[in-house]
């Protein structure tokens, strides 16, 4: 009787020990996913991405404020045998508080196509305001081993909103809400997304 009762113990924790690997990284098709590709730890990634996000705010001259930093994760789907994917994208991005008159927007745009050059980031495309979309304008480029930048400029009225962000793919996923803002900015208010500074040289 103990004998029985001592293997169903083994048994069962040896069950929940796998049940727990298979469900943080260590059932076969993680395992397999580590021998193809190596995964950037979340800690690495955030430094990267605000790195990057930090050489462009601190190259726009004259300076411009924020409204904040945030960050997004998308999570690969679920492998076909309902383990959880270790794969996720994490973009962060910052949104300009200065408002940013429409006839500043080419000289803002140029400058950031230069700082991006000058981190790496190259090409840089460009689309201009169109006849169809008069309010929109975007920067993009790739500054290697998987990280997309990403400006976009929105018309509104007689001025322009503009966010830049960074989206670098293959990372270990982590919940977006224990990354934190991008230093040294606060969390940007919920439903906050319009410019409301006035700058004498941005805005007019």
């Amino acid at each position: 009787m103990k004998v029985a009762v001592a293997a169903i113990v083994v048994v069962a924790v040896l069950l929940s020990t796998g049940i727990v690997l298979f469900f943080n990284g260590y059932g076969p098709m993680a395992l397999r996913d580590k021998r193809v590709v190596k995964l950037k730890s979340p800690a690495a990634a955030k430094e990267r991405i605000d790195e990057f996000l930090r050489a462009t705010m601190d190259g726009i001259s004259p300076p411009v404020t924020y409204l904040g930093g945030d960050y997004q994760v998308t999570r690969e789907h679920d492998h076909w045998d309902g383990e959880p994917n270790l794969k996720s994208q994490l973009f962060g991005w910052v949104t300009l508080r200065t408002r940013i008159s429409s006839v500043k927007l080419p000289v803002l745009l140029d400058q950031i196509s230069r700082i991006w050059e000058h981190s790496g980031c190259s090409p840089v495309s460009r689309s201009v305001p169109e006849k169809y979309n008069p309010g929109l304008a975007s920067l993009r480029c790739e500054a290697g081993d998987y990280l997309f930048v990403d400006l976009i400029a929105s018309s509104n009225g007689a001025y322009d909103t503009v966010s830049f962000g960074a989206n670098l793919d293959f990372v270990r996923y982590r919940p977006a809400g224990e990354y934190g803002p991008v230093p040294p900015l606060a969390k940007r208010p919920k439903g906050d997304h319009d410019a409301d500074t006035d700058d004498p040289y941005w805005s007019h």
